[in-house]
């Protein structure tokens, strides 16, 4: 229920105290005064009321249930540095911005509902409940279990709690009992206060003076009664009994002051007057010198006298809570305009809240990453007698936003860079200072310069690479081709080394000088057979030597008539023998032509030549893809052999090209040349080579 009191409100209820009193005195002054007693009697009550109404005439409100409060019973009240209000009820906490309230509860993290005193060091709210206490800051509550605490204090950034079983210190994570004096410890403390020098202490039993609440030296009780409220006026220690009237304090001695009021629970200066409360019986207010001035109760200005606390807020405006119709504000007279101050109330990165740091007093530049650039600033100016005149506007790197009544901006997708954010706030034409807040956004690691040219950098090596890796190649492709080309140069050098060998002049002539020896000696019939295998051979030859591939029957052939010319050409006889071993037809399997006729040259000049009965005998066989020859003799050895050569003129290159044109045939041609023992006895040689095995099919 909100409404103004006016002068009519408050005549109408003196005129129903005056009406009161004049019935009584009616019949009094019927019985014992005269007509003329009656009259002075009125007019004293008329000029009363005049008085009464004159004292009480300020603008007030009241806010109830019907405002937005959670309940009737309002316990305390206290201000934060931002300005918001916040009273104590038995049903929450509650915040007032002036123009609507809000309940926060055990939903939103209370520890209890039932909040009995409060108390705001900058915006951080202290809140004593019947369970312990609330500390409230921008990013929600933290809450400690103990006992009913009914007072809270806050010296040099510790906070002392004066519970129903003493005093309480609250740590990091717990509240730690402080061990004074069994008559505080085991008592309940109303109120503390700190004069700058001495702690005082106010129980249900006694008051109290300490030089420290921990591990104290001095600790001294002053007086002995159920003292409720403590206040310091300069010098002078002002404590407040239940029913025995005020107490002074100077210099250790206690002076006592009796007044109207009972049942006294609290005193507060407000406009450099005392406002003594009483929780059944209003307000007692007192002058500078403690001189009665005025009650403020049910019958002159509230709708109650169960009044629970008051308090002044920055604006000189008076708050009064009371236990069953909620909190009354009494305008100040005498309000003067000030500048406003805005603060930040919650400064969000990507939806969530910055907890980590003091919003308000965060001196540094905020380091973000490159994906945190969504970023939401809210703020605020709380002013209750120009709540509807606030107007707010921000600036971000110079860009100012026109004023207007929001106060919560979201600034989304920020480019990378450093920026700077301000807010202002103002009623009619009087700004607010504005506050700051600086933040940088990291440039995407893809948009650094480094990576950039390292991309660049390494963009240009990776073309170097390929193109490095594509000459290379041609380059190999060119070296291969050159290898293939000697290597097919080589081949045909060694094919017409191998040619050249087989048809040298020594064998010709020999051929040649036994045909003629049989011409002479009249044997027609050898001489023929002779000069047709002598002309096969060299056909073979002369056509072998233009392919680079020859069947193996062709092979055997040409080797048929080379042995059997060399068999009657040579003074010594000996016997040859060629077994194929194939499940391929001969005429069917390629090999490169005169492989073999070095071999058998090789056998019958210089292994069996001076060997009786010597025998040659040539194996052929296919066995995993490889065609296995086999040149097996009866003759002395390859080393005895060799040792014969050093001693003849006659050098033969056969076996060297030979073995060179069968290794480079391929990487799976092998050979070898080995001697064949009997009881360690050399009694011949075997030559042994493998060649892929090819076919024209």
């Amino acid at each position: 229920m909100k409404f103004n009191l006016s002068i009519f409100a408050i005549m109408k209820t003196q005129y129903h105290i005056t009406k009161t009193a004049i019935s009584n005195s009616f019949v009094l002054s019927t019985q014992k005064h005269s007509i003329q007693d009656f009259v002075f009697l009125l007019l004293g009550y008329f000029f009363y009321g005049l008085i009464s109404v004159s004292a009480q005439n300020q603008p007030l409100k009241t806010y109830t249930k019907n405002n937005g409060l959670p309940s009737l019973y309002i316990k305390s009240g206290t201000q934060d540095k931002t300005g918001y209000i916040w009273l104590a009820s038995n049903n929450g906490l509650i915040q007032f911005n002036g123009n609507e309230f809000t309940t926060f509860t055990t939903k939103n993290g209370l520890i209890s509902n039932n909040v009995n005193t409060i108390s705001s060091k900058e915006n951080t709210i202290f809140i004593g409940t019947d369970k312990g206490l609330s500390i409230k800051s921008h990013h929600g509550f933290t809450n400690f279990e103990g006992n009913n605490v009914n007072c809270i204090l806050t010296v040099k950034n510790r906070t002392f709690l004066g519970t129903n079983k003493g005093i309480v210190r609250v740590r990091e994570d717990y509240l730690s009992p402080l061990r004074t004096n069994f008559q505080i410890d085991l008592n309940q403390v109303n109120d503390m206060v700190f004069d700058g020098k001495f702690y005082w202490i106010a129980t249900n039993k006694s008051l109290w003076k300490l030089d420290k609440l921990i591990n104290p030296k001095t600790l001294k009780r002053i007086d002995v009664n159920n003292y409720t409220s403590l206040l310091i006026d300069e010098k002078t220690v002002i404590a407040t009994t239940y029913n025995k009237g005020l107490k002074f304090i100077r210099n250790n001695e206690v002076e006592t002051q009796t007044i109207t009021a009972q049942n006294v629970i609290e005193i507060k200066k407000i406009n450099n007057q005392f406002w003594v409360i009483s929780e059944d019986n209003g307000i007692e207010v007192l002058d500078a010198n403690f001189n009665f001035v005025k009650n403020i109760n049910k019958y002159n200005t509230l709708t109650t006298n169960e009044i629970t606390s008051a308090f002044q807020d920055n604006e000189n405006n008076t708050w009064v809570s009371t236990k069953d119709k909620g909190v009354y504000f009494i305008k100040s007279d005498k309000s003067v305009q000030k500048k406003p101050t805005i603060s930040f109330e919650n400064i969000q990165v990507v939806f969530t809240t910055l907890d980590s740091i003091n919003i308000n007093n965060y001196n540094k530049t905020l380091q973000l990453p490159a994906n945190k650039n969504h970023i939401s600033f809210s703020y605020k100016t709380i002013n209750i007698n120009n709540s509807n005149k606030l107007e707010y506007r921000y600036t971000l790197n110079d860009k100012k936003s026109p004023w207007s009544t929001k106060s919560a901006i979201d600034l989304a997708y920020l480019a990378p860079g450093n920026y700077t954010f301000l807010a202002q706030s103002r009623i009619g034409k009087t700004k607010s200072d504005p506050i700051e807040f600086s933040f940088f956004i990291d440039t995407p690691i893809y948009k650094k310069s480094w990576v950039i040219w390292s991309s660049v950098g390494l963009a240009c090596l990776i073309l170097t690479l390929i193109i490095w890796s594509y000459i290379r190649r041609i380059q190999a492709k060119n070296k291969t081709k050159v290898a293939k080309l000697e290597l097919e140069n080589y081949l045909i050098s060694l094919e017409q080394k191998a040619l050249q060998l087989q048809m040298n002049p020594h064998f010709i002539f020999n051929v040649l000088n036994g045909i003629k020896a049989l011409g002479n000696s009249g044997k027609s019939a050898e001489l023929n057979t002779t000069i047709s295998k002598f002309a096969t051979l060299l056909r073979g030859v002369l056509h072998n030597s233009r392919q680079e591939e020859i069947s193996l029957a062709e092979e055997i052939t040409t080797l048929k008539n080379y042995i059997e010319l060399e068999q009657q050409m040579n003074s010594n006889t000996f016997e040859y023998s060629i077994i194929t071993n194939l499940t391929i037809d001969s005429e069917e399997i390629l090999i490169p032509p005169m492989l073999i006729q070095p071999f058998v040259e090789n056998s019958i000049k210089h292994g069996i030549s001076s060997v009786e009965n010597g025998k040659i005998e040539i194996n052929f066989s296919a066995k995993k893809d490889l065609l296995h020859c086999e040149i097996v003799d009866n003759g002395i050895g390859v080393h005895q052999s060799k040792e014969l050569k050093k001693v003849s003129s006659h050098k033969s290159v056969a076996l060297k090209v030979t073995q060179e044109r069968i290794q480079n045939l391929s990487k799976k041609s092998t050979i070898s040349i080995n001697e064949i023992y009997n009881e360690e006895k050399i009694i011949g040689t075997k030559v042994l080579f493998k060649i892929p095995l090819k076919t024209d099919f």
